[in-house]
C-alpha cells in the first residue's frame, strides 16, 4: 500500500515568529535588567560593587577577618541580653527560681554558640554557626515557649535591634540579606498573628522596623566604603614609603624589605638568584653640562627601561643617586647577562645625546649568601667595570 504524505495544517511561521519576538524582548529588556542589577548592587554594596570580582573577593576576606572580633562580641552581648530578658520574664511570670524550659534552653544555646563562634577559624563554619545563632535568637524572641499569640506589641521590640546591630557586621550579601529576610519574615508573621495589638500598632511597628533595616543596610554600606578607602589609603602610603618618586622603582627601603624575602623564597625553591648593580656613567658630567633637569631625565628614562625589562617576581630599585639594582630570583647566568646587555644597549641609545652609558656588576647567589653579600660582590664587580673604562658588564669574581 503506497505511503501517503501528510502535511500539517497551520501557520508554519507562527512558532518562528514567537521565538523571534521572545528573543527581541529579551534583547530589549537585558540592558534594563542589567542597569537595575547594577543600581541595586551599588545601593547595597557601595564601592564594593565597582570592584573587579577578584578584588571584591579579596575585600570580603579582609573585612571578614577584621570584623570577626566585633561580631563575636555582638553575639555574646545578644546572648547575655536574651538570657537576662528570659530571666526577667520568668521572674515577672512568678517563677523567680526557674526559667521556663524554652527560655532556659534558648539562653544556654545562645551562650554556647557565642562562645564557640569566637574560636572558629573556618569561614564556612562561622557562617553555619552564626546562622544557627540568629535562628535560635529569632525563635527565642518569638516567645515560642509560651502563649505567643497573646504577647503584647512591646514584646516585639527585640526584633528592632537585630537589623541595625547585625547588618553592619555581616560582610557577604549572601549572609547579610538572608539574615535580614529571616528576621523580617518572623517579625512579620508575629505581627500579623498577635491578637492583642491594633492595626495602628502594627503599622507603627512596621515603620520602626523599616527604619531599623534601612539604618542597618546604610551602616553596612558605609562600613564597606570606609574599609575600601582605608585599604586604598594604606596602599598609597605604602607605595610612597617604598617607591622612588622620580623613577617609579623601589627605593632603598623598599628594596631591603622586598628583595631579601624574594631572594630567600627563590633559594628555598632551589634557584640561584642574580643581583645586578647598575651605575650611570658620567652622571656628574651630564648634570654639569646639561643641568640637573637633564640628569633627572636620564634617571627617569633608566627607571622606565628597568620597569619594562623586569618580569613577574623580579625587582628593580634606585638605591640612591645614580645607583640602581635589580634582583632576578629565577634567572640563569645567561638570562641575567642578556638582561644586562639589553638594558645597557637600550639606555645607550636613549641617552646618546648626553654621552651617558651604564656600567653593570653581576653577582650570583652562593650558599650562605645574604642579600647584602650579593650586593657587595656586585658592587665590587661594578667598580672593576668602572676601572676598565665604563660601559661594560662584569661578573663578580668566582661567579
Amino acid at each position: 500500500m503506497p505511503k501517503v504524505a501528510v502535511r500539517r495544517i497551520g501557520r508554519p511561521g507562527l512558532r518562528a515568529d514567537s521565538r523571534a519576538g521572545a528573543h527581541k524582548y529579551a534583547v530589549m529588556t537585558a540592558p534594563l535588567l542589567h542597569s537595575l542589577h547594577q543600581g541595586l548592587s551599588r545601593t547595597l554594596e557601595g564601592d564594593l560593587a565597582g570592584l573587579a570580582p577578584h578584588d571584591r573577593r579579596e575585600q570580603y576576606r579582609r573585612q571578614i577577618r577584621m570584623l570577626h572580633g566585633p561580631l563575636s562580641n555582638l553575639l555574646l552581648a545578644l546572648a547575655l541580653l536574651e538570657a537576662l530578658r528570659a530571666g526577667l520574664q520568668a521572674v515577672a511570670d512568678g517563677a523567680p527560681a526557674v526559667m521556663p524550659g524554652w527560655g532556659l534552653a534558648a539562653a544556654a544555646g545562645l551562650l554556647a554558640l557565642a562562645a564557640v563562634y569566637r574560636q572558629i577559624v573556618s569561614v564556612r563554619r562561622r557562617v553555619l554557626l552564626g546562622s544557627t545563632f540568629f535562628a535560635v535568637l529569632l525563635l527565642s524572641l518569638a516567645g515560642l515557649g509560651g502563649d505567643w499569640r497573646q504577647m503584647p506589641a512591646l514584646s516585639l521590640a527585640g526584633f528592632l535591634l537585630v537589623p541595625v546591630a547585625a547588618m553592619p557586621l555581616l560582610v557577604r550579601p549572601r549572609v547579610a540579606l538572608p539574615v535580614l529576610a529571616a528576621c523580617t519574615l518572623v517579625a512579620g508573621a508575629l505581627l500579623l498573628s498577635l491578637e492583642t495589638i491594633t492595626t495602628q500598632e502594627r503599622l507603627l511597628f512596621g515603620f520602626y522596623y523599616a527604619m531599623s533595616a534601612t539604618a542597618g543596610l546604610t551602616l553596612r554600606r558605609a562600613r564597606a566604603n570606609l574599609a575600601i578607602r582605608l585599604d586604598q589609603k594604606v596602599e598609597t602610603l605604602w607605595q610612597r614609603a617604598v617607591s622612588d618618586p622620580l623613577t617609579g622603582l623601589l627605593n632603598r627601603q623598599g628594596w631591603m624589605n622586598l628583595a631579601g624575602t624574594a631572594m630567600d623564597e627563590a633559594v628555598a625553591a632551589g634557584q640561584r638568584p642574580v643581583v645586578l648593580f647598575i651605575d650611570v656613567d658620567y652622571f656628574k658630567r651630564v648634570n654639569d653640562a646639561h643641568g640637573h633637569l637633564a640628569g633627572d631625565e636620564i634617571l627617569r628614562e633608566l627607571g622606565h627601561l628597568i620597569k619594562a625589562r623586569v618580569g613577574p617576581g623580579e625587582l628593580g630599585a634606585r638605591l640612591g643617586g645614580e645607583e640602581f639594582a635589580c634582583l632576578l630570583p629565577r634567572a640563569s647566568d645567561d638570562q641575567a647577562e642578556r638582561f644586562a646587555m639589553r638594558l645597557a644597549n637600550d639606555y645607550r641609545e636613549r641617552a646618546a645625546r648626553f654621552g651617558s652609558t651604564l656600567s653593570i656588576g653581576i653577582a650570583t647567589h652562593r650558599e650562605g649568601d645574604l642579600l647584602n653579600d650579593m650586593l657587595a660582590r656586585a658592587d665590587a664587580a661594578l667598580y672593576q667595570a668602572k676601572r676598565a673604562g665604563r660601559d661594560r658588564i662584569v661578573y663578580a669574581e668566582g661567579d
